[in-house]
């Protein structure tokens, strides 16, 4: 009886002495997990909590980075461009592209600008050397000796009539003729017999008078027929001769057709002399004169011709409100076609600049005028431009003998700066090709 409760106690204590070491064990642990966080340096928090914060935390440290590399890297970017560009506005040109390009650089300096006003106009044909070549008898065209397009003399036979009305003057003429011969002989029959006495002084004067009208009539016959066979051909036919020297640009005759005095057989033009009739708004009248010499482009013709203002209307047109002033162009080239439109630089005024450069040269860059002026060479070869605003004065063409558009400046560079003449437009391509790969 004695050890049954023994037994029982000692299980009972085997039971708490189990659940003493989980006590201790779980301790144990906790101790651990702590210690693990403090090595790591995180706060020791607990089960999902302190897994969402650990992983923001990471992010933000992720985070960090990622920005701090995006930093250097886009410092690393601007750095690169700084070593192309030099700097904003500023662009390195390539000798390879420099050649390739054709950029001209040229230093500015003073010079004598003609001012100049710019009007639109249109080539036409000089009317003082236009001719219509009409019959001046009727006839049927016999014969079309030259064609449109081709070039003749004066004098040269361009068509052949044959005319019924040039038939009946040559009659007239010859009946006149033969009237003439008669009064002629009659004449000098009653003056021999007026001198002898044998006749009256009454059919001498009669005989006289005679005399003195078929001799009208003859001339008259003949100014008739000189009138309607001034071309008249060799084969009798009457001829339609070239008034002019010049180029045929118009032909209506035909073989058969019947030509009356009021018909436009040909029109001859002499295109070595032509007009380019040019369109003055009425803000430039005041500047437009007579005897100005003007400076003119026809669209499709590289080259330009000089003129001289011959003539400026009096009156102004009454829906466009301007007037149309004539310049004569001499021998400017077998391109210049009546018809074209065509741009005049008129010169109005001379001045002198303190400092121009060439128009072409002057650029639009962000609303702004720009000249590329070349600050150097590049270490890695080429050149450095700086894209310099610019302050523009009067525009005109250089009175230095060149001819070439030429612009004043009135601030932004200085005499004996060198800056990109011609071909600049490439520099401002390369600067915009440049400024938008760094906004990329």
């Amino acid at each position: 009886m004695s050890s049954a409760p023994r037994v029982e106690l000692t299980r009972g204590k085997i039971a708490l002495l189990v659940l003493g070491v989980l006590g201790i064990a779980a301790v144990t642990a906790g101790v651990t997990v702590l210690v693990e966080h403090a090595v790591h340096g995180e706060p020791a928090h607990g089960g999902h909590s302190e897994d969402e914060h650990g992983h923001e935390h990471g992010k933000d440290e992720h985070g960090k980075d990622e920005h701090g590399k995006d930093e250097h890297g886009h410092g690393k970017d601007e750095h690169g461009h700084g070593e192309e560009e030099h700097g904003e506005g500023r662009v390195v040109l390539k000798p390879a592209m420099v050649a390739n390009a054709g950029v001209e650089v040229v230093a500015a300096g003073p010079g004598r600008v003609a001012v100049t006003v710019t009007l639109p106009g249109e080539v036409a044909l000089n009317a003082d050397r236009v001719a219509h070549v009409t019959p001046r008898v009727a006839g049927v065209v016999r014969e079309v000796k030259r064609n449109l397009g081709d070039v003749v003399k004066k004098g040269e036979v361009l068509a052949v009539l044959d005319s019924r009305e040039l038939a009946d003057l040559q009659r007239e003429a010859l009946t006149a003729r033969e009237r003439l011969e008669l009064a002629e002989t009659s004449f000098k029959r009653q003056e021999a017999l007026w001198q002898e006495k044998v006749t009256s002084e009454k059919e001498f004067l009669a005989a006289k008078q005679a005399l003195a009208e078929a001799r009208i009539e003859h001339r008259s016959a003949l100014q008739k027929l000189s009138v309607g066979s001034g071309g008249r051909s060799k084969d009798g036919g009457y001829a339609l001769m070239a008034p002019l020297d010049g180029a045929i640009i118009e032909r209506h005759a035909t073989v058969g057709e019947v030509l009356t005095g009021d018909t436009r057989a040909f029109t001859v033009a002499d295109l070595s002399t032509i007009w380019v009739n040019v369109t003055v708004y009425a803000k430039d009248l005041a500047q437009v004169r007579v005897g100005q010499v003007a400076r003119v482009r026809a669209e499709g013709i590289a080259e330009a011709a000089e003129g001289t203002i011959t003539y400026l209307s009096q009156v102004a047109d009454e829906q466009t409100r301007s007037s149309t002033a004539r310049v004569v162009l001499l021998n400017p080239g077998p391109a210049w076609r009546p018809g074209l439109f065509a741009t005049a630089d008129i010169g109005v005024n001379e001045i002198e600049a303190r400092v121009t450069v060439l128009d072409e040269a002057v650029q639009r860059l962000d609303g702004k005028d720009v000249v590329f002026v070349q600050e150097g060479d590049a270490p890695e070869g080429g050149a450095v431009f700086e894209a310099r605003p610019v302050r523009i004065g009067r525009r005109g063409t250089s009175a230095d003998g060149t001819g070439g558009k030429t612009v004043e400046v009135l601030a932004g560079i200085e005499a004996g700066d060198r800056y990109a003449g011609k071909n600049s437009f490439v520099l401002k391509a390369e600067l915009g090709k440049s400024g938008a790969a760094h906004e990329h």
